[in-house]
């Protein structure tokens, strides 16, 4: 059994896995803008006590591996770049210290990369070695499975496109995302912002909503409001956009597309299949375009499967693996 853990901008996921099976789970408030010396150990802390609750001790555990919303090395063991979550993950030594307070092995893996190996074994992927993966969450998150194997390039950051501009136009100050990028143009942290800044939002329902989010968005604009129907239909086709970005630069059979948005999946995956069919070169076929099927457990059943490749490396000391 291994402890995996998914480690977003407002909850980390935790769970206990066996055997493609999440025998105990368990939810808990982010601590992303925390250093780790602060939230190490009460990670600690949950974890025990998930153990306990299971009749095991925390030193029964096989090891650990993490996903986390970064660019990952491909050796699996620190961070190449952060979003302004986690940022310490960086330091060199981050693994080595997070070893040492839970007594276990450690993996790191990107967040929608453990997704992406979740869905393609257990989930919408699976059957299918060429995959493309879109999370919607806080921010927005891509993945490639090409040919049967993750990819990650030199630096871990290949098929990560959440900072894929989709204009060379605009403006974006966030962490020094590119100028036009998908993220600072409609990922969930930008579009109150976004909202308020349009023309209209004085007359619009939204401005009487506490939260702007997609899911009062979607609700708004099915009730006819004019503002939440253009920020409906700009996300959807700058979904759209990207979607077309990654079949076009990697050829995948399936684009999965995940997250919390996806609960308005009826309306957001057919009119992503038109606006593939009016601009998208498909020289292999059709490509398909599904929503994940794994919920909040797919980055946690990728995590394990991803162990279950890596831990004879980890667990001997041995140097990355690169498969064959």
């Amino acid at each position: 059994m291994i402890l995996t853990a998914d480690f977003g901008g407002t909850i980390v996921k935790l769970g206990l896995l066996e055997n493609n099976d999440v025998t105990l789970y368990r939810q808990v408030k982010s601590p992303s803008s925390r250093t780790s010396d602060e939230w190490l150990p009460a990670i600690k802390d949950e974890v025990e006590e998930m153990c306990r609750s299971s009749g095991r001790e925390l030193n029964d555990l096989e090891g650990m591996i993490w996903a986390m919303p970064m660019v990952i090395d491909p050796g699996l063991r620190r961070a190449s770049r952060t979003f302004g979550k986690f940022d310490d993950a960086l330091q060199e030594d981050f693994a080595q210290r997070a070893e040492a307070v839970f007594g276990l092995p450690l993996l790191l893996e990107n967040d929608a990369r453990a997704a992406a190996l979740g869905e393609w074994q257990l989930g919408a992927g699976n059957g299918c070695d060429d995959v493309a993966m879109i999370t919607l969450g806080t921010g927005i998150g891509t993945a490639i499975i090409q040919h049967g194997l993750p990819l990650r390039g030199r630096s871990g950051m290949a098929g990560n496109l959440g900072g894929l501009s989709i204009t060379h136009l605009g403006t974006s100050d966030h962490h020094r995302v590119a100028p036009g990028c998908i993220e600072g143009f409609v990922a969930s942290w930008a579009i109150p912002q976004r909202a308020v800044e349009m023309p209209g939002f004085s007359r619009s329902s939204l401005s009487r909503v506490e939260v702007i989010d997609y899911k009062t968005i979607f609700t708004e604009a099915e009730q006819g409001d004019l503002l939440a129907i253009e920020l409906r239909e700009l996300a959807i086709e700058a979904w759209s956009a990207l979607a077309l970005n990654l079949i076009q630069s990697f050829d995948p059979a399936r684009v999965i597309v995940g997250g919390g948005i996806m609960a308005s999946a009826d309306t957001i995956l057919p009119k992503m299949r038109e606006f593939m069919q009016r601009h998208c070169i498909q020289c292999g076929g059709d490509v398909e375009i599904v929503s994940a099927q794994l919920g909040d457990q797919a980055a946690l059943l990728g995590c394990e499967w991803l162990w279950n490749q890596e831990k004879l490396r980890v667990l001997r000391g041995s140097q990355p693996w690169h498969p064959a």
